[in-house]
């Protein structure tokens, strides 16, 4: 996971400019009716993401034409998502690809490697939707990151995934992703979760479930598979001039530059466990 500024974006100002490209003067009416709905819902939103608690809000379970608040129903409300801010035609794009560009690089901040493509619903927009529109449930996120996502939500802290616009400092500073290597031929990675010791254990269990939700084990497998590859060329110089030492310094050299930048991420555990395994580096990765 890497963490990203919030967008800076007000919720009014989202809403007012999906509303205003709406043409049904009805539905106009009966959406600003609820003004109040939506923003007692976004503020809930705010106060618990403070502490790690979006699992306390209530999901709605209706269906598409059940009535959310006021005389609005599910699938208008979702609506303003999908027909009013994700279509380039309308004025409200224009804070879609903000939200968009939040992520440096277009990298997606759940996986770490992944372009953004879209904007992921921390809190799905099918059983939230008065946040359907409100940029901080709006992530920047890799096809594969929205798309692969446990459907479920959270019914407790310890299953919630982690948040880039709140989840930062030690989940950023200090490793949790690590990594093994199988001595098969060419190598393969194995990458597994250790939390630290000293946090708390609803921590230590959401970033398992962040590496689980995200199915990180198998996507961190094949980026390090085709990293293996192009690694034995360079590696075989190193062992030529010095030999099992030779391979492990251009190894650890590269975990330090890869650590600098992303401690939790794919490289670094893997650069890692390379450094670390003697089968790899007195010859196992020719």
């Amino acid at each position: 996971m890497r963490a990203i500024p919030p967008p800076l974006l007000t919720f009014t100002d989202v809403l007012n400019t999906c509303v205003g490209s709406i043409s049904c003067q009805t539905l106009t009416q009966n959406i600003n009716a609820i003004n109040p709905q939506l923003n007692n819902a976004v503020q809930d939103f705010a106060t618990k993401a403070a502490t790690a608690d979006l699992f306390k809000i209530q999901p709605f379970t209706g269906g598409d034409d059940d009535i959310v608040a006021g005389h609005v129903p599910k699938k208008q409300l979702k609506g303003l998502y999908t027909y009013h801010m994700v279509p380039a035609r309308k004025p409200a794009r224009q804070y879609y690809d903000q939200i968009m560009m939040q992520a440096p690089l277009l990298i997606c901040p759940f996986c770490g490697f992944g372009q953004v493509t879209t904007l992921d619903h921390y809190l799905p927009k099918a059983k939230f939707p008065l946040l359907s529109i409100f940029p901080k449930n709006l992530v920047p996120s890799c096809a594969d990151c929205n798309k692969g996502k446990s459907a479920g939500i959270a019914a407790s802290k310890n299953e919630q995934c982690l948040h880039p616009y709140f989840d930062q400092g030690h989940f950023v500073n200090e490793q949790w992703i690590f990594a093994q290597v199988i001595q098969t031929t060419p190598a393969t990675i194995r990458y597994f979760v250790q939390a630290p010791s000293h946090w708390s254990a609803s921590d230590q269990a959401r970033v398992n479930s962040h590496f689980d939700d995200f199915k990180l084990a198998k996507r961190f497998s094949i980026q390090a598979g085709d990293e293996i590859s192009n690694l034995r060329g360079e590696l075989d110089i190193d062992f030529q001039i010095n030999q099992q030492t030779g391979v492990e310094q251009a190894l650890l050299k590269k975990c330090a530059g890869a650590s600098l930048q992303h401690k939790n991420s794919w490289k670094t555990a893997m650069y890692q466990a390379l450094a670390s395994s003697n089968w790899y580096c007195s010859g196992g990765f020719k």
